[in-house]
């Protein structure tokens, strides 16, 4: 079968590539409603406590009725031995039956076939232990035998007279007992098949009632594959294990549309911004190629050198758009490893790659980076400081300076230029914005979008200041490792903290402050 699912006589099987064949049997419970499932399992408990009560109370009953019997039998076999009468003979013995059937025996154990015992109709059978109370080497004997299919108790007492020995048997009927006992068994069976019957209904009428929410959850989650629409949450009333289990459909309906409204909005910020490149782009080729259609109304040269420089500075720009926006559309989390890293160690390979490219500009960048230990993703914060770098290199004035600093999990990085205004300070980590002053600059608005997802993957915060050069002065904090320890692998970081005021609120995988 090729891995696929089959099924042969009733028997589900599976075949894994490399294994044999493995044959599962088929539930019969798993074919039926969960409603239906619990209503049965309450009958089978049910049923199985009536048949141990009826057994237990058959088995106690049965018990006390036939001790009762014995102990009044022997008191009337007692009793009974206690009014012999002899003939003058010594041949016929009389005693009191209560209407029982019994018989005298001789010393030997014989029965008296010629003592006068006119209750005697039954042939009442002897055995040695019978023989022994007539010896008086037993003080009495108790059984129950059946004569001509009817079920007797027996019980043989010794007598006093004569005094050579002898015993009195004594038999009752039983038929009373089994009678009673029968009757007993009869009620209780049909007590026990309404109580099966009962709790079974009663069990259906608990099931509908305790999964009628789970009933609301399947039709809430049908009505949203049905009509896309994540905003019909499921009603949530109480506190049991059903009301956190619509909690939580409901909070993963938050997220996904949340999820999609990021999405919306990304799509609706990316189509804006890529529409004006484009079209400078598309602008400038068309020049380009129309002064290449007409040779005798060509470009000047300075005109097609500046054209060309503009298109390959468009396509760079455009193509960093791009990238910044797959980073950003990603909704998922990192794959990279968390490690124990030092953050001055990141700082410094930051900084000599910011260097590199503010070369063009004479701007230089100075350093003050002291150890200190985060658990981090490496590359994700290398890549959100050197966005911070980047930033700052392109708002400096050429000649400037731009300082970077690391001390107990903060890097701070300020510059020479403009800086933000107080009203943009918080705006400037959101998709796509771009200040006032920042307008005529080259960028996609992402970079600091990027630097606060990444701080905020690592329960971080970055604010915007002010430097005291009256630049911008931005600054990232992050949880320091207490017990530094060995450098390596480290346990992935939790949930972020929620922002201080002035700090960016996560724009993408955090998902719970979406742009604005």
């Amino acid at each position: 079968m090729n891995g696929r699912a089959g099924r042969l006589d009733g028997f589900a099987r599976r075949v894994h590539p490399g294994r044999h064949p493995r044959i599962r049997f088929s539930s019969p419970l798993g074919q039926l409603t969960l409603r239906a499932r619990l209503a049965l399992l309450v009958g089978m408990a049910v049923a199985a406590a009536v048949t141990v009560v009826a057994g237990v109370s058959l088995g106690a009953t049965s018990i006390v009725l036939n001790q009762a019997i014995d102990d009044q039998l022997v008191e009337q076999a007692e009793a009974s031995a206690r009014t012999i009468q002899t003939s003058p003979l010594g041949l016929e013995l009389q005693a009191f039956s209560f209407g029982l059937e019994g018989q005298f025996l001789d010393a030997a154990g014989n029965p008296l076939e010629n003592a006068v015992s006119s209750w005697n109709s039954v042939r009442i059978p002897v055995d040695s232990a019978d023989a022994e109370v007539a010896r008086r080497e037993r003080a009495q004997n108790l059984r129950t035998i059946a004569v001509d299919g009817q079920s007797y108790r027996l019980v043989t007492v010794p007598l006093q007279r004569p005094a050579s020995g002898g015993a009195l048997q004594l038999a009752r009927p039983t038929t009373d007992v089994d009678r009673t006992l029968r009757d007993l068994a009869l009620v209780l069976l049909v007590v026990g098949i309404v109580g099966v019957v009962g709790s079974v209904l009663a069990g259906q009428i608990v099931a509908r009632a305790a999964l009628k929410p789970v009933d609301a959850a399947a039709a809430a989650a049908e009505e949203v594959a049905r009509t896309q629409n994540l905003s019909a949450l499921i009603p949530v009333t109480g506190s049991d294990e059903i009301t956190r289990l619509a909690e939580s459909l409901n909070s993963m309906l938050r997220a996904l549309e949340a999820s999609r409204a990021r999405q919306r909005q990304l799509v609706d910020d990316a189509s804006h911004e890529l529409r004006t490149p484009l079209t400078s782009l598309r602008t400038n080729i068309e020049l380009l190629l129309r002064a290449e259609a007409n040779p005798h109304r060509a470009l000047p040269a300075a005109d097609h050198e500046a054209l060309l420089r503009d298109v390959d500075a468009q396509m760079r720009e455009l193509s960093g758009l791009v990238s910044e926006l797959v980073e950003l559309a990603r909704d998922e989390a990192p794959t990279e490893e968390v490690e124990r890293l030092d953050l001055a160690e990141i700082v410094r390979a930051a900084a000599e790659r910011a260097r590199r490219r503010a070369t063009g500009k004479s701007i230089s960048i100075e350093l003050d980076a002291t150890p200190s230990t985060v658990d981090g993703r490496a590359n994700m914060l290398e890549r959100a400081i050197t966005n911070l770098l980047d930033n700052a290199v392109k708002f400096s004035p050429p000649a400037s300076v731009v300082r970077v600093g690391s001390r107990d999990g903060e890097v701070t990085v300020a510059d020479d230029g403009p800086g933000i205004a107080p009203e943009d300070r918080v705006q400037v980590f959101d998709r796509f914005y771009r200040a006032t002053s920042a307008r005529g600059l080259p960028g996609s608005g992402l970079g600091l979008a990027i630097v606060a997802d990444a701080v905020h993957t690592h329960r971080g915060t970055v604010t915007a200041e002010s430097s005291p050069s009256g630049g911008a002065l931005l600054r990232m904090r992050l949880p320091v490792v207490d017990d530094p320890g060995p450098l390596g692998p480290a346990t992935t970081p939790g949930p972020a903290p929620n922002p201080p005021d002035g700090a960016a609120s996560p724009p993408d995988r955090a998902g719970e402050n979406p742009r604005p």
